[in-house]
């Protein structure tokens, strides 16, 4: 997760440094020229009301840096959120990972805990004391199951929607973003600002999209790992609980963008798709 964070936290910051530095590095190059030929930027990166003038380059150099400390700000909090959100998804991940590994190793894990015999009388199914121990030990991890679905159910409650306001907002800013980048010549400092801004916000979607297909993937596949344990000697109790289980688990377990579509990577093609569609068609109208 730390790698993730990293990137999260890195990608505004670098959004924002391809904004400022080269107004910046125009500011400090007229104020060292003088009265030579370089003009500096009619406007500042971003639209905003500065209370002073800004026709000289101190004073230009003071409104970056005035219109820069909330934008870093934003950048921070933006990060940190989608950080938040990315950890949240990859704990549920991980612990219905873990679940997999309990279900697939109950009967070894039984058999460290239980004093008595392996086997009944007959040899052909587990003592009442084993059956007892993965009795418990399947209780003990339906529980632990149970409680990751209602995380899972809880995130999607409180950032579905928001979720979706995210990647339709992100949607839009893709499809602006490429007829810009189509617009501007290349070694212009337009283009290139706008080709980081266009890979940071297709990172976001590209993350929960990457997140959500992990918690479907690990939901997904549960049922084989409890079907994988060594259920074959166990009692009735045993088997009736894996059905259930096994029944429960048959509902896909997903996070959505506001009900309309799970979070998975087949999503996140379809999102860039849909740019790609709505900026053909402003390009074509354009033309």
């Amino acid at each position: 997760m730390k790698k993730y964070t990293l990137i999260c936290f890195a990608l505004p910051h670098l959004t924002l440094f391809a904004s400022y530095i080269p107004p910046a590095a125009t500011a400090i190059l007229v104020m060292f020229e003088g009265n030579g030929t370089r003009q500096l930027p009619e406007r500042l990166p971003y639209y905003s009301w500065v209370p002073f003038g800004f026709d000289t380059g101190p004073s230009y150099l003071i409104a970056l840096g005035y219109q820069a400390g909330p934008m870093f700000s934003y950048g921070y909090s933006i990060s940190g959120m989608d950080a938040l959100c990315y950890g949240l998804m990859l704990c549920i991940a991980g612990n219905l990972a873990i679940i997999q590994g309990a279900f697939l190793t109950i009967r070894e894990r039984s058999l460290k805990r239980i004093k008595g015999p392996e086997w009944a009388a007959d040899g052909l199914y587990n003592s009442a004391c084993l059956n007892a121990a993965m009795n418990g030990e399947m209780r003990s991890i339906c529980r632990n199951l149970q409680t990751v679905l209602n995380s899972c159910k809880d995130l999607e409650h409180l950032q579905k929607y928001v979720i979706l306001a995210q990647v339709s907002t992100i949607q839009m800013i893709i499809c602006s973003c490429l007829y810009l980048v189509s617009t501007v010549p290349i070694n212009s400092k337009q283009f290139y600002a706008e080709i980081v801004y266009l890979v940071a916000m297709g990172i976001q979607p590209f993350f929960l999209c990457l997140f959500g297909n992990e918690v479907t993937f690990q939901a997904k596949y549960m049922p084989d790992y409890l079907w994988q344990c060594d259920w074959l000697a166990a009692d009735k109790k045993f088997k009736k609980s894996m059905i259930i289980t096994m029944a429960r688990l048959s509902k896909p377990v997903s996070l959505t963008a506001g009900n309309f579509a799970s979070l998975t990577l087949t999503t996140f093609v379809s999102i860039m798709k849909a740019s790609y569609s709505f900026f053909t068609f402003l390009k074509n109208t354009g033309e």
